[in-house]
């Protein structure tokens, strides 16, 4: 005991004696710091000190250190520490910056804690906190380098698993989209049954629409085979030829052309359309699985979420803004899918095209895909109205399918979608690219939730990257969260 005496000493000055020389004062000393004393004694005379006093700070460090030997378990601190166990030590010690305080000055202080059940920390990893640390920086055109080619086997890898991840993704966006459903079924019907529900109606609606574009391509493979339009399309080919000779164009390039078109081509390649959309029962199946999992899970969304905030309150933000904007996406899209379903069906029943329900099931599936998808559900009513009433025909069913494209998702779907999708065409066009690339059909029908949930998680999120907002979004003052203020 006489050895912390010592300390206390030397950390009050070089002299010997207390820091409160300085003041003219006498220096006083230290008593019971024997055996006898302990603890106890050390802070008694801290008591007796002024708060401004620098020996009260020294003994405090003494203090501090004395506890630390005995939390070690080493020598005299253990002595020390065990003494103050066997008896009813009121003091505390301040968890956050150490100081010891009695009980009467912690008295309306939460984070106290008693003295005997302090732990300093190792003094191995005493100084972490200023240890000087060095960052390593790579020449721009290698991390340039190393990027790509983290990408392109980040890419490879995405192929590899894309039967697992874009079903599960479909999943995903479903019942994100379908959760205020099931949040009103849940209220009165119950969690279990609402679930049911849910999962009828979207494999309901899902299996429906794959049957149908199945039948929809069988149906237009047969169309094309009749032996009527075998020779109409003959007929328009020596046509064209004619004309094209009359023009100047050598007849060898006319015949080179005209060799690989040839309307046995597109009878096959719609019956094998037609082969693989019904042959997608496994995916189906795994696409049911999921949906049933993730309704089973539904009803914690909102606790996790909580959770996740709690620690990561920018990610769970960025989710949340994910699934505002994916819920507004397909709610819209299917809307106005329909609406333009609809009128195409209308005008090619006016116009006398046959297969007009399926090609109005056509152009409300191409809906969903961005900026080439109209054109995708134009290009077979186009062909069969050639074929079935000719150019004039032809040209009525590209004129409407234009005017109804504009108007409807041009003019009036921005409108209601506001700023729940953000992205420019550009963006648009090279997401579809990219995503079918990656994932095949389903890639193109999950293009823009894909780009969402990127758009979402890396660069909404994180303010070093928001920049890259102004070439992709499609007004340069969106804001980061597109739910409404």
């Amino acid at each position: 005991m006489q050895e912390g005496h010592a300390v206390a000493q030397e950390q009050a000055g070089p002299s010997g004696s207390r820091v409160d020389e300085a003041e003219g004062r006498d220096a006083r000393p230290t008593q019971d710091t024997t055996a006898g004393g302990g603890l106890r004694a050390l802070l008694a005379e801290r008591r007796d000190l002024a708060d401004d006093d620098p020996a009260r700070h020294s003994l405090r460090g003494l203090l501090r250190t004395r506890v630390a030997g005995g939390s070690s378990g080493s020598g005299a601190g253990q002595a020390d520490s065990s003494e103050v166990e066997g008896e009813d030590v009121p003091e505390v010690v301040h968890r956050s910056s150490g100081e010891v305080l009695t009980a009467d000055e912690a008295e309306d202080d939460a984070e106290t804690v008693p003295i005997t059940e302090v732990r300093t920390p190792d003094r191995e990893h005493e100084h972490d906190e200023t240890r000087i640390r060095t960052r390593i920086s790579l020449p721009p055109t290698l991390t340039l380098l190393l990027g790509l080619a983290a990408a392109v086997i980040a890419i490879a890898g995405l192929k590899q698993v894309a039967g697992i991840i874009a079903p599960t993704f479909l999943a995903a966006t479903l019942i994100i989209a379908v959760y205020p459903i099931y949040k009103g079924l849940r209220r009165f019907l119950g969690g279990i049954i609402a679930g049911l529900l849910l999962i009828v109606m979207l494999y309901g609606i899902l299996a429906a629409l794959g049957a149908s574009i199945g039948i929809a391509a069988s149906k237009f493979a047969s169309e094309l085979a009749k032996p009527e339009y075998t020779s109409t399309f003959t007929g328009l080919v020596s046509d064209g030829q004619d004309f094209l000779t009359s023009k100047g164009v050598e007849a060898e390039e006319i015949n080179d052309f005209i060799a690989d078109f040839d309307l046995r081509n597109l009878t096959g390649l719609a019956t094998s359309l037609a082969n693989t959309v019904t042959g997608l029962t496994t995916t189906m199946l795994f696409l049911l699985t999921v949906m049933i999992f993730l309704v089973m899970d539904a009803g914690g969304f909102g606790r996790r979420l909580t959770a996740i905030h709690q620690h990561k309150p920018d990610v769970a933000d960025a989710l949340v803004d994910f699934g505002y904007r994916v819920r507004k996406y397909w709610i819209v899209s299917t809307v106005f899918g329909v609406i333009v379903a609809v009128i195409d069906y209308a005008a090619l029943m006016w116009l006398g095209v046959p297969l007009a329900m399926t090609f109005g099931l056509l152009s409300f599936v191409t809906n969903y895909i961005p900026n080439i998808g109209f054109v995708l559900g134009l290009i077979p009513p186009a062909f069969i109205a050639l074929l079935s009433g000719g150019v004039s025909t032809m040209v009525w069913v590209i004129v409407i399918y234009c005017v109804a494209n504009f108007v409807i998702q041009t003019v009036l779907q921005p409108k209601f979608t506001g700023d729940a999708v953000g992205i420019n065409a550009t963006t648009a066009f090279l997401s579809l690219m990219f995503w079918t690339y990656v994932f095949g059909a389903l890639g193109a029908l999950l293009a823009i939730p894909f780009t969402l949930l990127f758009k979402s998680l890396l660069i909404d999120r994180d303010p070093a990257a928001r920049w890259i907002n102004q070439f992709i979004a499609s007004s340069p003052d969106e804001r980061r969260s597109a739910q409404p203020l």
